[in-house]
């Protein structure tokens, strides 16, 4: 679509009025799942062209166009499935690197996913895979398969960047000097020390790396970059306490370091000739720090990162600090809805910028940014059909379980109808270590415009909140943390929200673990449950060296394991408790898996099946964890709205607040 017709399409949507007298209709699942029709945008380090990825179906087509006025011209398409570009970085004012993943079909378990990095000139020439002619290599010759972590970008040499390369039958990788133009490279920092993971500071120079060796995570860095690396910091790999590297400081014999403070994970200066922690920089009173914010050509380090409710960015200098408080206060006024503002590509002297806005009732839409002129222009929309006036708002909640801990939660309630006996869906977070926020959601969009009030609960042991409530977490799989997810619903009951005979769960992964087991264990509660790519049986799981490479330390200390309580985790089995879900199940799972064996819902499903189980399986060739492919997106989340109609929330009855 062209720009100029894309900006009437969003601003039609963005600023059409929404109106509560009845429901809107149900957002279609192609809009919202169907893969981004604009994604990735990147500027040329000049600011003045602009690359983007746009798709349709499963093609995608990597395109550039002038900043001003340009027309936008194709210049690589991927039309492999397998092959799919993710991210998209200039390498000068000519040259744009691709980076693209695809699944290996020579690798078992977690690592069977590779990357790779291309190359093409802005005027679509001399498009090639950049790590064809590497030596000692190959499609299956990187031990981690990983080809496009580009530790620095080199700005001073714009026709070199600097990457990370793992040799074959390495146990650590050496950073690369790599042309841009036809991938050849030179060793530009040997392997050393077993560092898995290379930093280099705002001129290129490489002063830092990390480890976990023998059980430790290690930083090591030198001040100098004629020194040799030593180590500076150590600390248990499993352990909150402790110092993990966050970023180069401006002055060359001192680092950011991310530490405890209060509890809660903050940024410290450390000074690298002391090896001993100095000033503190940031900390918030309820939540983690979580990563600091950095130039994306230098790699300057200009503010941090953190989430509250919302995914935040607190800038070090004041003035640009209230620059972007301004500029999210203009496009919450005209958006006509509280958005979350933040630069996702910049020109080297950070002048001109794009700016991603989105919020949870705003799909990401795109602008550039001109902060000389402070003038800012809408480039495009990741998913225009969309319907504004269909977006549901989230907020917080908290809610006391039954041992008296403080839950926070989100909770999406349906337009248009009373907030009294809906049907609700208990919507289950992966990881388990990771967390919800308030931010755009297609799942809980999907929900909410279907008639569901939609709770999303950090349960103990999500992240973010601090070492206590993570940790309360560890060995808790199928106990408190389900106990958690089940007190939230009862929660919603309590407050006469929730309708209690039309209550569902669904999840993935790990959320997909908590809603078969929620069906098990509180059979009364949930009428129905989906389940994508879910653990089924976690001691066979922990079991599964081959697969899962599992660390005996990780799984005693954080999950329960060989030397854990093996009758808890059997009683936490859905597998093994199968006969006892006497409710709607439906399962699904993509038969290339690299994360959760496609196996655990095989499993299942035949467990469910002896059982006389009401169930239906849906497997998905050629599909990850998650989902690579829109077909099979698409298809999923159908079946997905039609299952949740049937057993849960016919629409007239949901919008009627009838039972």
């Amino acid at each position: 679509m062209h720009a100029s017709r894309l900006l009437t399409v969003v601003l039609s949507a963005v600023q059409a009025q929404w109106s509560a007298a009845q429901p809107p209709s149900p957002i279609p699942v192609e809009a919202l799942f169907s893969n981004p029709v604009f994604s990735s945008p990147d500027l040329s380090d000049d600011g003045s062209q602009l690359a983007y990825i746009q798709s349709k179906g499963d093609l995608r087509v990597v395109v550039a166009q002038k900043v001003s006025g340009g027309k936008p011209t194709a210049l690589a398409k991927f039309d492999d499935p397998e092959m799919r570009p993710n991210r998209l970085e200039w390498a000068n004012d000519r040259r744009i690197l691709i980076s693209a993943h695809a699944r290996d079909p020579d690798s078992i378990g977690m690592r069977n996913r590779v990357t790779r990095i291309f190359g093409v000139d802005s005027d679509g020439r001399n498009f090639a895979w950049l790590g064809r002619d590497w030596p000692v290599h190959g499609w299956r010759a990187l031990q981690s398969g990983q080809q496009d972590n580009i530790v620095h970008m080199t700005p001073q040499d714009t026709q070199t960047v600097l990457i990370e390369y793992w040799a074959r039958n390495e146990d650590s990788p050496q950073v690369m000097k790599m042309d841009v133009d036809d991938g050849r490279l030179t060793i530009f920092q040997q392997r050393q020390h077993r560092i898995y993971d290379w930093y280099a500071d705002t001129q290129g120079a490489v002063r830092a790396g990390t480890t976990t060796e023998g059980g430790q995570y290690q930083i090591w860095a030198r001040a100098d970059p004629s020194r040799d690396f030593e180590r500076v910091a150590q600390r248990d790999k499993y352990d909150s306490d402790g110092l993990r590297f966050a970023a180069f400081h401006r002055e060359p014999e001192k680092l950011y370091v991310s530490n405890l403070h209060d509890g809660r994970l903050a940024l410290f200066e450390f000074d690298l000739r002391t090896r001993t922690l100095g000033s503190l920089v940031e900390a918030r009173p309820e939540v983690d720090v979580s990563a600091v914010e950095t130039h994306g050509w230098t790699g300057e380090a200009v503010g941090v990162r953190y989430t509250d409710d919302r995914r935040r960015v607190r800038y070090f200098d004041e003035r640009v600090e209230s620059e972007y408080a301004a500029l999210r206060d203009t496009l919450t006024a005209e958006l006509r809805r509280e958005v979350d503002v933040s630069s996702v590509s910049e020109s080297a002297d950070g002048m001109k910028q794009v700016v991603e806005v989105s919020s949870d009732r705003q799909p990401p839409i795109y602008y550039f940014y001109d902060r000389a002129l402070r003038r800012i222009e809408l480039l495009f929309a990741e998913r225009p059909d969309v319907p504004a006036e269909s977006l549901a708002p989230t907020r917080r909640i908290t809610f006391r379980a039954r041992d008296g801990v403080a839950i926070p939660a989100y909770m999406t309630l349906p337009l248009g109808v009373e907030p009294r006996n809906l049907p609700a869906i208990a919507l289950v977070h992966g990881g388990p270590w990771s967390r919800d926020v308030i931010g755009w959601d297609a799942e809980v969009q999907f929900l909410a415009s279907r008639g569901f009030a939609v709770l999303q609960v950090n349960y103990r042991g999500s992240t973010g909140f601090g070492k206590a409530f993570r940790e309360a977490g560890y060995r808790e799989w199928g106990q408190k943390m389900q106990d958690d997810i089940t007190d939230g619903v009862l929660w919603l009951v309590n407050e006469g929200i929730a309708d209690a005979d039309r209550i569902g769960i669904m999840g993935a992964s790990f959320g997909g673990y908590a809603a078969l087991l929620g069906l098990v264990k509180t059979p009364k509660l949930f009428r129905a449950g989906v389940a994508y790519a879910a653990v089924t049986d976690i001691e066979n799981t922990l079991g599964d060296e081959r697969w899962y490479g599992s660390d005996e330390e990780f799984n005693r200390r954080l999950i329960g394991g060989e030397f854990g309580d093996a009758k808890r985790l059997r009683e936490s089995s859905p597998l093994r408790r199968a006969a006892e879900i006497k409710v709607p199940v439906l399962l699904g799972h993509g038969e290339d898996d690299q994360r959760v064996h496609v196996r655990e819902s095989r499993l299942m499903s035949d467990a469910l099946k002896r059982a006389g189980g009401q169930f239906e399986y849906m497997e998905f060739p050629h599909e990850v964890h998650g989902f690579a492919l829109e077909s099979n997106r698409i298809r999923w989340y159908t079946r997905v709205a039609a299952f949740l109609e049937e057993n849960l929330a016919p629409r007239q009855a949901a919008a009627a607040g009838q039972p």
